[in-house]
């Protein structure tokens, strides 16, 4: 057995999805160039390539696209979306490669580069040194619910909430209420609490589409997320316990 096919055999490969070459980019079959086959996905995917390099298997290629992780083969022909998992360790390849490209590319969120302005603040007890967390959260999330009941009962805690709406065009005309209403953490806690909001004079809404653009740089794909005030990270609704060993670690 050659040593190509020993090393296949090393991995399996869970293939999520298989797209075969089409008439876009059908040319003689053999390798193409990385620029040749980046060109390729981002025919496909309709998104930026963001790194191509070797892949982990014999004639693939990965290719980054919006932070996870594809393969495509050298000729071209076949764009493969899915995890290659190495069996005597029991590890996916891919998994540990997009935590290591989101690690190495997403800043890290510090409190004194953000405008508050475009966050909606509220203070649970008396403000804290260090007793500080950033969430990005969409107010029709029902795990937005869940952490806004959760941070509720914490000491001395304040909150800046930058509103999101991954959910669609209701919530971003949810977030244009509350952000137009004579009280934004009124409104917020109105919406937190399932309650409807009520329709207010029309006002600007540069803040909610720089938070989308402040969500994108920070590489937040889902709500909440939350952040402490030097970058530690939760995605997801978490433990009371988590959230305070996380600030301890702050103060």
């Amino acid at each position: 057995m050659d040593r190509q096919r020993r090393d296949g055999l090393k991995h399996i490969s869970v293939w999520a999805g298989l797209v075969a070459a089409g008439p876009v980019w059908a040319q003689a079959p053999g390798p193409r160039s990385a620029a040749a086959l980046s060109a390729i996905v981002e025919a496909l995917t309709g998104a930026k390539v963001e790194a191509i390099q070797a892949g982990p298997l014999p004639g693939l290629h990965e290719v980054i696209v919006r932070g996870k992780v594809l393969y495509i083969d050298d000729s071209g022909e076949h764009l493969i979306q899915g995890q290659i998992v190495e069996i005597a360790q029991r590890r996916s390849l891919t998994a540990e490669r997009e935590a290591a490209y989101l690690r190495a590319t997403t800043p890290v969120l510090s409190l004194k580069d953000l405008n508050l302005a475009d966050a909606i603040t509220y203070v649970r007890g008396k403000p804290s040194e260090g007793r500080v967390l950033v969430t990005f959260e969409d107010p029709r999330c029902g795990f937005c619910r869940q952490l806004h009941t959760l941070l509720d009962g914490m000491r001395d805690l304040t909150v800046h909430t930058f509103p999101v709406s991954f959910l669609g065009p209701e919530s971003r005309a949810l977030n244009e209420r509350i952000w137009c209403s004579g009280s934004r953490v009124q409104s917020w806690n109105e919406a937190m609490a399932g309650k409807p909001v009520a329709g207010a004079a029309a006002c600007e809404f540069g803040a909610l589409d720089r938070n989308m653009a402040l969500a994108e740089r920070f590489r937040v794909r889902g709500t909440p997320t939350i952040f402490t005030a030097t970058g530690r990270r939760f995605d997801g609704v978490v433990g009371l316990d988590a959230i305070e060993s996380a600030l301890a670690s702050v103060g």
